[in-house]
């Protein structure tokens, strides 16, 4: 092969590997439309082949209905995946193109997610392109929407395009909550360098966009438009390590996930404003992960595609190979777990002993993952200390 060749083979070689996981996932989740309407979720969980894609259609459009979103129909998500779940739904060919269209879409995300990685200098696309939790994952929920628009609002944030990063950030807020971690390191690396104008520009941005998005569906019809809150809000602990705690208050949960969260937001933001000037791209970046990964692990409700999260927070970052190892093995172990218990076999002990293990271990590896990114976070402010002392 020549190097021209070889040059090109090397630049589609993390595109043709995360198609590869993708279309390994949903050639194994397509199965599931032999077992459609009420036979599917225990066909899935006894298989390990689950996905919401499926069930949530199935439980909707199965005989060409197509209950307008928030307004004829309660959806538990964000109002862009209340439109992704509803638009494909006017395709002939019933739920196998219904999933099809789906799985096309976010494989769109996913392509534009390694394209955006590609663009930040010092990313690393491999740690989303190569990893198999996309087969695992990337079709069992719309998560690969979020995350391109996160890593989109990442992007222009680094190039100094704060009114286009405002605005990347709200669409991915519209489609789940997730991607507004980004707006802590970005916040305070603006405030840091008294952008007083990037930051005004931004905050107008986000704040219009997110009411284009989200009022109109608001005042058509509010408490379906809210169920997103008071749904999330009103859950117990669920696979998460609150449950191996033995917590299951919501207000206390709320509180105490909260309190993580907010910590590392602040962290985040502190870190960030006083990141040395040439450390302040990087210092956004590790701020972001650093709420990610905190969000994730001390959720109170555990989803097993949340690893995705981490793994785009690890590109981000361009986070240790050893940390990418251990995600890729517990995030498997968990896939496997998680639907094992669900399959109705009644093994109490089963779930009891090593899913709460499991759950113990996950946790471990995440809270690795997160003093990770806050020692490096830490350290982007000391390129600055040593200039002031020279």
């Amino acid at each position: 092969m020549s190097p021209s060749g070889r040059d090109r083979l090397r630049r589609a070689a993390p595109y043709l590997v995360a198609t590869a996981w993708m279309a390994l996932g949903w050639a194994f989740l397509a199965r599931g439309l032999d077992h459609p309407a009420v036979a599917y979720r225990p066909w899935a969980f006894a298989n390990h082949a689950y996905s919401d894609l499926l069930a949530m259609t199935g439980d909707r459009y199965l005989n060409g209905g197509r209950p307008l979103p928030y307004l004829e129909d309660r959806i538990e998500y964000p109002v862009l995946l209340g439109a992704a779940l509803w638009a494909p739904s006017f395709l002939p060919g019933g739920q196998a193109a219904h999933f099809g269209a789906s799985v096309g879409l976010l494989w769109l995300c996913l392509m534009a997610s390694v394209a955006l990685l590609r663009r930040l200098p010092g990313a690393s696309p491999w740690w989303l392109a190569g990893t198999p939790a996309i087969a695992y994952f990337g079709a069992l929920n719309w998560d690969l929407l979020p995350i391109a628009l996160l890593l989109a609002a990442v992007l222009a944030a680094e190039r100094d395009r704060p009114a286009a990063a405002g605005a990347w950030a709200a669409l991915g807020v519209s489609a789940k909550l997730w991607p507004v971690a980004l707006l802590p390191a970005a916040i305070g690396e603006m405030a840091g360098q008294r952008r007083t104008g990037s930051l005004a520009r931004a905050g107008a941005t986000f704040l219009l966009v997110l009411l284009t998005v989200n009022l109109p569906v608001a005042l058509a019809a509010p408490a379906n438009w809210s169920w997103f809150w008071s749904f999330n809000g009103g859950r117990s602990a669920e696979n998460s390590v609150w449950e191996v705690l033995r917590l299951s208050d919501p207000a206390l949960l709320n509180a105490l996930s909260g309190a993580f969260v907010a910590i590392a937001s602040l962290a985040a933001a502190l870190l960030a404003w006083r990141a040395a000037p040439q450390q302040r791209a990087r210092a956004v970046r590790l701020g972001t992960a650093l709420v990610l990964v905190t969000w994730v692990a001390t959720n109170k409700v555990w989803s097993p595609q949340y690893a995705l999260y981490a793994f785009a927070a690890g590109a981000l970052v361009a986070a240790p190979r050893w940390l990418f190892v251990a995600l890729v093995a517990i995030s498997i172990v968990d896939y496997h777990l998680a639907f094992e218990v669900r399959s109705g076999r009644n093994l109490l002990w089963f779930f009891d002993g090593w899913y709460y293990a499991e759950e113990g271990v996950r946790t471990g590896v995440y809270a690795a993952f997160a003093a990770w990114t806050a020692i490096e976070l830490a350290a982007t402010g000391r390129g600055e200390a040593m200039e002031v002392a020279t």
